[in-house]
Order: C-alpha cells, then sequence, then structure tokens
C-alpha cells in the first residue's frame, strides 16, 4: 500500500507524456523518449557523485554508461533500443527499491520511475516500426 500512490503517479506520468508526444510525427516522439533517456542517464553520476562512495560512483557510472549506449543505438538503429534502455531503467530504480542498490533516491521516486519507465518501454517498444521511416 505504502507504494501504490507513487506507483499510480508513475503511470499517470506516462500517459500524460504519451498524450503529448501522441500527435507528433513518430520519429519526433521518439527522438524525444531517447533524449530523455540520456539526459536520465547522465544524473546517474551526479547522484552518485554526491554520495562520496567510490563503489556506488563506479556501480551508478556503468549504470549510466549502458543507458546512453542504449539511447544511442536506439536514436541511430532502432528505437526498441530505447526501449530496453527504459525496461533497464526501470529494473535498477527497483533494485533500488527493494535491495538499496546505488546512490540513495529516496523511497517514493523509484518507485514512480518504475511505473513510468515500463510503461513508456512498452509504448516504444509499439513505436518503433513507426518511428523508422518518419
Amino acid at each position: 500500500m505504502l507504494y501504490a500512490l507513487p506507483f499510480a503517479g508513475g503511470i499517470a506520468i506516462a500517459l500524460a507524456n504519451i498524450a503529448l508526444t501522441w500527435r507528433l510525427p513518430a520519429r519526433k516522439a521518439a527522438e524525444f523518449y531517447t533524449l530523455f533517456m540520456a539526459a536520465t542517464a547522465a544524473v546517474y553520476i551526479g547522484s552518485a557523485l554526491a554520495t562520496g562512495n567510490t563503489n556506488t560512483l563506479v556501480l551508478e557510472t556503468a549504470l549510466s554508461a549502458v543507458l546512453f549506449s542504449l539511447a544511442l543505438a536506439g536514436q541511430w538503429s532502432s528505437l526498441r533500443f530505447t526501449a530496453a534502455a527504459y525496461l533497464a531503467h526501470g529494473s535498477w530504480d527497483l533494485l533500488h527499491v527493494t535491495m538499496g542498490m546505488g546512490a540513495n533516491a529516496g523511497t517514493i521516486f523509484p518507485v514512480v520511475c518504475v511505473a513510468y519507465d515500463w510503461l513508456i518501454a512498452g509504448y516504444l517498444w509499439w513505436l518503433a516500426p513507426r518511428a523508422r521511416g518518419n
């Protein structure tokens, strides 16, 4: 019950983002989500630096590199790579909540991200064939 409201909030935010990008050409919507993931990846390093813990910095930097690489592959190849980045990011946030891994993101924000990321990942997977030619 503790996580129901943040999870619902993540779904609501994802649906709002989808509604905002729905009328864009598929390629432009794809670029928005890819850019958003690239920016998200960059935030990880800053969060890790704030901890002052070298192990956390290495872990978060490695994850950041993976997410950023997937976002680049999504931009240059198939949007399904960006969808995979959102799926991976949501999974990482789930590990924040369940196992306390990585930089401390609090208890609410990672739950919002899990819902948001997984819904967006599904949307991008669906959008990928449409975004290819636009």
